[in-house]
């Protein structure tokens, strides 16, 4: 295999898609909101923008949306799960942005209402305030990578799917 064909990633990818609402199947579709951030993290220097996950990992996460982020940007990003109350907070830098290839109809309406959507690519760092790189562990008993990303979403969204998960009052 050439080096242009080998896949650079070192942990699996989880599809994120709304379709799928049972244990452990890595498909989940989530809203995302996220803001740029200084490189301290400290003070936001964008208003918030909407996005639709499209997977996450041990230590990143993808998602699409129609705000083009630049490579090293610094993002605040809120993940709203379905059911949940509360969003996950995330911090990250961009890895790369790249426009999607509309279809047909996506280039009609794109041409109508202005709007490229992107993909966009993180290297999460925390989240909810816990080092993501810190976290990561290999989980011999079920043989899996595992995180605090990966206990973020889908372990409380298990729990939000079981009724077992109890949610701070607002």
């Amino acid at each position: 295999m050439t080096e242009q064909g080998k896949d650079r990633r070192k942990y699996k990818r989880f599809n994120m898609d709304a379709e799928i609402y049972f244990d452990f199947i890595y498909d989940l579709e989530t809203k995302v909101e996220f803001e740029l951030i200084d490189q301290k993290g400290e003070k936001v220097l964008s208003e918030k923008y909407t996005a639709i996950s499209r997977n996450v990992s041990v230590g990143g996460l993808c998602f699409s949306g129609s705000q083009q982020v630049k490579q090293d940007d610094l993002l605040h990003i809120e993940v709203y799960l379905p059911r949940a109350k509360k969003p996950i907070h995330m911090k990250g830098r961009v890895a790369w942005c790249k426009p999607i290839t509309p279809s047909y109809e996506d280039r009609i309406k794109e041409e109508v209402e202005g709007e490229r959507t992107y993909e966009v690519g993180v290297r999460l760092l925390y989240v909810d305030g816990k080092s993501v790189d810190e976290s990561i562990h290999h989980d011999a008993v079920y043989d899996v990578d595992w995180s605090v990303v990966l206990e973020s979403v889908f372990g409380n969204f298990k729990m939000l799917m079981e009724g077992t998960y109890k949610q701070e009052t607002e």
